[in-house]
């Protein structure tokens, strides 16, 4: 009995050592193109957190979390700006935040991996998978991807808006961040 409450001590104090936390280094990219009439219409978020927690060194099956702070989007223009934080578009006086949390990260048959995991904005929550690269030297972690989004589905540029015309309905949203292992 008391080798294997030592064992199951023994599991429970080494399990915590397996386990690492990644967090996000510098400021990194979080970039999304819209579309004006069919041209490129560029904005970048500002503010923005991303941490990866995973039980061993390994990516796949890791938690990956992204919290947005939608007042720091910008699209170049005040007035612009200002409108996207409006009701009709990010509504960020109700939803301030949005976060992205990986159910699972799988490898990919290319060589990456895929985050499948929920999407709230706007106070909408939906699946989304998020193709991504990893890449990992000594401690330090390069991350990118890219990801198309119907902002429709999550009810950004509702009313007039919702049509496609003049904005198109899908929004590029790529990012490129380096993490630590803490």
């Amino acid at each position: 009995m008391k080798s294997i409450v030592g064992l199951l001590l023994w599991t429970l104090a080494t399990s915590g050592a397996l386990a690492h936390e990644w967090r996000m280094q510098g400021e990194g990219e979080l970039l999304f193109e819209a579309t004006w009439e069919g041209e490129v219409v560029p904005g970048r978020f500002r503010g923005f957190a991303v941490s990866l927690d995973t039980d061993d060194c390994n990516i796949a099956g890791s938690v990956l979390t992204v919290t947005v702070n939608l007042d720091s989007t910008d699209m170049g223009d005040p007035d612009i700006n200002e409108a996207i934080a409006g009701d009709e578009w990010f509504a960020i006086s109700v939803h301030p935040v949005a976060t992205f949390k990986s159910d699972s990260i799988q490898a990919h048959a290319d060589g990456g991996y895929v985050a499948a995991g929920q999407l709230e904005l706007k106070g909408v929550r939906l699946p989304v998978a998020v193709p991504l690269t990893w890449t990992e030297s000594d401690g330090r972690a390069e991350m990118r991807g890219e990801v198309v989004i119907d902002r429709t589905r999550f009810d950004v540029g509702s009313g007039d808006w919702a049509t496609g015309a003049p904005i198109g309905t899908n929004v590029r949203v790529s990012f490129n961040v380096i993490l630590e292992r803490q």
